[in-house]
């Protein structure tokens, strides 16, 4: 799952406990919330998707989608994300509608109906380096903070895993 910081060229990262992100991450990270819905409210702006990549997969992941979520109308950078949907979650026609949209994920999932809650499951520190740096409009060598994180349909079963890299808070 951490695969998505490598591809970015961010190869080393720290594990670390909610306790030692810095309160604004804290804020944006440790929650149960839908995080579009956190940025939103944060960044006091509509959040779209810029998908940089999106594949209708097979195995344990029927759509990996890697997106850069921005403020609108500024385009800020404000999460660099991964998302996987476990096989099974959601029927084809719906995970065609979702693998390309502008829209993020988590607004995508609730204009569809689908309640969920988000588990986080493990905070990160990571340098960055070459395209995560460029994605999030950051300088080489910025500390960004980070998690993954379960979202959860209403019966409690998983329906997607994410990584979620925040360049700013």
């Amino acid at each position: 799952m951490l695969a998505v910081l490598a591809d970015y060229g961010a190869f080393a990262h720290e594990l670390v406990p909610s306790s030692a992100l810095p309160a604004a991450f804290r804020a944006l990270l440790d929650h149960g919330r839908s995080m579009t819905s956190v940025l939103s409210d944060h960044w006091r702006s509509e959040i779209v998707a810029e998908v940089a990549s999106h594949d209708l997969a097979g195995g344990t992941a029927a759509l990996v989608r890697r997106v850069v979520l921005r403020t609108e109308p500024g385009r800020l950078p404000v999460e660099i994300a991964e998302i996987r949907v476990e096989s099974g979650a959601f029927d084809d026609a719906l995970l065609r509608r979702l693998a390309g949209t502008s829209v993020p994920f988590g607004r995508s999932l609730q204009r569809e109906g689908i309640t969920f809650a988000t588990e986080p499951v493990a905070f990160f520190r990571v340098a960055a380096a070459g395209a995560l740096a460029a994605a999030g409009r950051v300088e080489e060598g910025t500390v960004l903070f980070g998690r993954r994180a379960r979202l959860l349909g209403h019966d409690g079963r998983t329906l997607a895993e994410t990584v979620e890299i925040l360049p700013r808070a």
